[in-house]
């Protein structure tokens, strides 16, 4: 009922394409969930309903976590109270009953409902997490009756296994499972032997995560390697050797183990193997991505790239329990150390022994030999494309040391540790004090402890929290609580009151979580320290792991969602306590019946009533339309670049699903720093043509023009585009230099670049009409404003200079909000809609996205008649921080049209065009902020004023209440949000402005509405 009827954003859109083709998503992969997604999506019927299967994965995965939980409750209740043979029928009811209390409470959860309806891999990830755990505690109840019980833990190694092919957070089970095998072959529990059992558990968890995973795969990829370079046999060859070595492995420890009578390390072989089987599914990527399909991300389609595909390797990695501080300079006598060599399937051409050439496919290397004749063969093998020298920074010892918590060295991130700790000298070694302070004040406080009481106190909104007080905290509904956190919550304004997603729960599941940990601990020592270890590693575990940078893009409560299911065993277990307490004070059954029913109403029901507003995500298609409308604002055969997530994950799901527009190639610039991804760009897609890159496979392979560096070589005037890439592409010692330590790097020696523009090319291929041929340059002068050139960099001067203005080329909106992210082209911008093209006129250009001009005609027609809204406009359709946030290009968009179509005198064109914005984002549902100001002001500018007083007086209440809110706050809370109020300040300072320009008639009594509101923070201090 509440499940999303269509793609939604962040991965959900690539995770859905990829498993309704079967294609290749992004590391570390999920293959088991695109096979069931897939499987799922055979039953859609229409390419519309693809994506609704797909979630309905999420939702029933998500049911059968539910199951589990309530079975696991029920079994850990029986325990408590003696067994089987002490359970009658008022004990039944309670048992049954606090199943149904904790397991619906975890149901109507913030985080656990989010992913249950998205079709993302969470939900499965929880049905693994609650399976794995319900079966350790079948084989508890069957071990001593039966002789096969052991099969309960085979199937828990099967899980595992199957598991790595949705997300490894079932890994973080295995220690809790562990400790219920050794309570129960040992109940007679020593220190020692409670030490060790943990200490056993983390090994085997680490054994599983660290060594028989990646091992598996390192097995393979050595032996291609080995197979293929040095034996001179036939790609994969390795690959078979490893999977019979492997094979023959396990069928010898099955034997043996069997023969010399070892039931016990039989079992652990057979789980070993049940692990690599449900491991094996990552097969599926490397065939699929053999098939070349069209997303195809990383490229994994050999031992090799796979292992690099599975350890993530494109994203780099953190220090966990050592490692530098954000500060950290390099070592003075080794600044850098050697990586990991990288090797890539090809075809070397061989003059002898000597390689001359190389290949990514076969045929071009075959080509090459036909062309320069000679005596030359062609050797298919892995080719060493970059050696990795001198490219792993090392950094001052004095800067390392043990737990480094505040280790990002991004300048954005740098400034919220020094913000964040108060750090008075950045330059200075960071302590140990100060790792542990970051790590308890934000990795605990803000990225877990926060999430948790979202879930089981309440959430004050949906908006991303980055220290704000009335944004993302958690709350109580509780005032004087909330006060004490919070400020003063007596005159919280009505639009925050009645948000649909502040939630309040009087902090009732966690207090009964509290309540039945104490009651566990009380009756079960044993079980209360396996639910506690389960709880501990699902959640404190993964942030000591995960290592959080201030601030993260998103919220990232879904990644702790199996400690907030261990808490839900707890509510569960509370409610059996209390009727535990009461049935000795009242009849059993009466207690029973009085206990649940109360728990239910005041949990689990009450979590729902006030979470389904906010979580049902019926009729809402934004995702999809937005996505549709980035496609719309381009020409036929455009190429599309994009840079994000949500402007390229939705935009895969529209035309690989659905089919729509496939003709427009997305160009993800985020990727275009990859080899894989330049080689998919330059293969046709459906019908979308290849992108005209000139660039060659072994001219960008990585390890090869990586990164190029200005160096003034003395080089006057301005240089041909296309005589800088053919600069560009060669090898020779002129177009590289040396560093100091002997390292040759590629160079270019000029920032001035001219493109000589083609007027019968932009004529005939309707960039321009020939109306406007008094606009069209006869060249662009583009200034490379940076010393350095990226391979993604290279790429798109590389297009832009043999184009030749035969494909349109189209930047979204979204790509950045600075020059440089457009690559210094935005004075030859002309905006059409959700993106901007790029056309041979200068324009001048305003700030943030306003760049370039408006064709008023193309987006007038793009806005009002093809773009569809996703029903945002509807009350009873929810939208969500991320969808409110993406809608708002929307708003901006259309105030730019509007602002034009005043500039040409179509004052009631442009009206209609702010009706239509205001109509389609209401401010009552989007909100009133900056990209407001816009629509009032082009309101005025049209000669609507009544329209913009009227929206103008609306903000001014809307910034009223919230300045009365804040007014009511002690001294030391109103310095605490102080930059809040300060805000609504200078917003409303804004509209003052606005109305002293546009509206004489209302300067004097809107200023002393100002005036008013003003008042109590005196001089901005407050």
């Amino acid at each position: 009922m509440t499940i999303e009827p269509t793609t939604s954003f962040w991965d959900c859109g690539e995770y859905i394409a990829t498993s309704v083709k079967l294609q290749v998503g992004h590391p570390p992969g999920a293959p088991f969930f695109q096979l069931m997604g897939n499987l799922f999506g055979q039953f859609a019927g229409e390419a519309e309903n693809q994506a609704l299967m797909v979630n309905a994965l999420s939702a029933l995965s998500s049911s059968f976590s539910i199951l589990f939980l309530f079975w696991t409750i029920t079994a850990l209740g029986v325990k408590l109270l003696g067994g089987k043979d002490k359970i009658d029928g008022a004990a039944t009811v309670a048992v049954l009953g606090a199943g149904a209390v904790g397991a619906l409470a975890y149901t109507f959860s913030d985080s656990f409902w989010f992913s249950a309806t998205e079709g993302e891999v969470y939900a499965m990830s929880s049905f693994f997490t609650a399976a794995a755990f319900w079966a350790v505690l079948k084989w508890e109840q069957a071990v001593d009756e039966d002789p096969h019980a052991n099969k309960w833990l085979l199937l828990i190694a099967y899980l595992v296994g199957l598991s790595v092919g949705v997300h490894i957070l079932v890994f973080l089970t295995i220690p809790a499972i562990g400790m219920i095998y050794y309570f129960k072959k040992f109940p007679n529990t020593t220190r020692n032997g409670f030490i060790i059992a943990n200490g056993a558990s983390i090994l085997v968890l680490a054994l599983v995560f660290a060594f028989i995973i990646p091992m598996v795969l390192k097995l393979f990829g050595a032996l291609e390697i080995t197979f293929v370079n040095s034996l001179n046999l036939p790609f994969h060859s390795g690959t078979v050797a490893a999977s019979l070595i492997l094979i023959a492995a396990m069928t010898f420890g099955i034997v043996w183990t069997k023969k010399t009578n070892r039931p016990l390390a039989q079992q652990a072989v057979i789980a070993v193997m049940l692990i690599v089987m449900g491991y094996s599914t990552f097969i599926i990527l490397a065939v699929r991505s053999n098939a070349n399909t069209p997303i195809d991300e990383n490229n994994p389609e050999d031992a090799m790239s796979l292992l690099a595909y599975y350890n993530r390797e494109q994203y780099g990695d953190w220090p966990i329990l050592y490692g530098k501080s954000f500060n950290a300079p390099y070592d003075r006598n080794k600044p850098f150390g050697d990586g990991n060599p990288v090797y890539q399937r090809g075809f070397a051409v061989l003059k002898g022994k000597k390689q001359v050439a190389a290949f990514k496919l076969e045929s071009e290397a075959l080509a090459y030999v036909e062309e320069k004749g000679g005596n030359l063969e062609v050797d298919g093998k892995y080719l060493l494309t970059d050696e990795k020298k001198s490219s792993v920074p090392n950094y001052d010892p004095k800067y390392q040391g043990f737990f480094p918590r505040i280790w990002n060295d991004d300048p954005q991130y740098k400034q919220n540790y020094i913000n964040i700790m108060n750090i008075k000298d950045p330059d200075a070694p960071i302590t140990f004090a100060q790792h542990v302070g970051f790590f308890f004040e934000y990795q605990i406080g803000k990225m877990w402890w926060r999430y948790f009481m979202w879930n089981y106190s309440g959430r004050q909104n949906d908006q991303q929290h980055r220290y704000e007080m009335t944004k993302g905290n958690w709350i109580t509904g509780i005032s004087f609580l909330d006060k004490m956190r919070l400020g003063d919550q007596a005159n919280l304004p009505d639009h925050w009151k009645n948000d649909p997603s502040r939630n309040t729960y009087f902090m009732l599941p966690f207090l009964l979580g509290i309540f039945g940990l104490y009651y566990q601990y009380k009756k079960n020592k044993k079980d209360a320290w396996v639910v506690t270890l389960f709880f501990l590693l699902t959640g404190i575990a993964i942030v000591v792991y995960t290592n959080h940078k201030p601030f993260e893009p998103r919220e990232r409560d879904y990644a702790f969602v199996g400690s907030f299911y261990a808490y839900a065993v707890w509510i569960g277990l509370g409610a059996l306590g209390l009727w535990d307490t009461l049935r000795t004070k009242l009849s059993p059954m009466v207690a029973s019946y009085l206990v649940i029913g109360v728990a239910l109403v005041a949990v689990p029901v009450r979590m729902a009533a006030e979470n389904w507003d906010d979580h049902d995500r019926s009729n809402r298609y934004t995702a999809r339309d937005i996505a549709k409308a980035y496609l719309d604002s381009c020409d036929p055969n455009a190429i599309l670049f994009t840079n994000g997530d949500n402007d390229t994950f939705p935009l895969w799901y529209v035309q690989e699903v659905e089919g729509y527009r496939t003709d427009v190639r997305v160009v993800n610039l985020s990727l275009l720093n990859t080899d894989w991804y330049i080689d998919q760009q330059r293969r046709k897609a459906y019908d979308g043509e290849a992108v005209p890159f000139s660039f060659k496979w072994h001219e960008y392979v990585q390890g090869t023009r990586d990164v190029l560096y200005y160096r003034d070589l003395g080089v006057k005037g301005r240089w041909d585009v296309k005589d800088f890439i053919q600069f560009s592409k060669r090898n020779d010692s002129q177009v590289k230099f040396k560093t100091g330590g002997g390292k040759e790097l590629p160079l270019f020696p000029q920032k001035n670049f001219r493109i000589n523009i083609d007027k019968e090319a932009v004529y005939a291929n309707g960039v321009m009409d020939i109306a406007d041929s008094a606009d069209v340059l006869d060249y662009i002068d583009w200034d490379w404003k940076s010393n350095v050139m990226t391979k993604r960099d290279l790429m798109v001067v590389d297009l832009i200079a043999n184009n030749n203005w035969e494909r349109p080329i189209y930047f979204s909106i979204t790509v950045g909000n600075n020059p440089k992210a457009y690559f210094w082209l935005n004075d030859y911008f002309r905006l059409e809609g959700m993106a901007y093209r790029f056309v041979p006129v200068k324009y001048e250009s305003g700030t943030g996205i306003d760049y370039g001009k408006v064709d008023t005609e193309i987006m007038y027609e793009n806005l009002m008649s093809k773009f569809s809204y996703g029903n945002m406009e509807l009350p009873e359709v929810y939208l969500d921080e991320t969808n409110r946030r993406l809608s708002y290009n929307l708003r901006t968009i259309f105030g730019r049209l509007a602002n034009e179509l005043i500039v040409e005198g179509a004052d009631e064109k442009a009206v209609e065009v702010l009706d239509f914005a205001m109509e389609k984002m209401p401010a009552e549902k989007f909100g009133y902020n900056y990209f407001v100001f816009g629509i009032i002001d082009s309101y005025y500018k049209a000669g609507a004023t009544d329209k913009a007083r009227e929206l103008t007086n609306a903000f001014a209440d809307h910034l009223d209440a919230e300045l009365d809110y804040f007014s009511a706050f002690d001294r030391e809370d109103r310095k605490r949000a102080a930059n809040e109020w300060r805000t609504n300040l200078q917003f409303y300072q804004m509209l003052l402005q606005n109305v002293q320009v546009h509206d004489q008639d209302s300067v004097q009594e809107f200023y002393q509405r100002f005036q008013l509101a003003a008042q109590p923070f005196g001089n901005g201090r407050g």
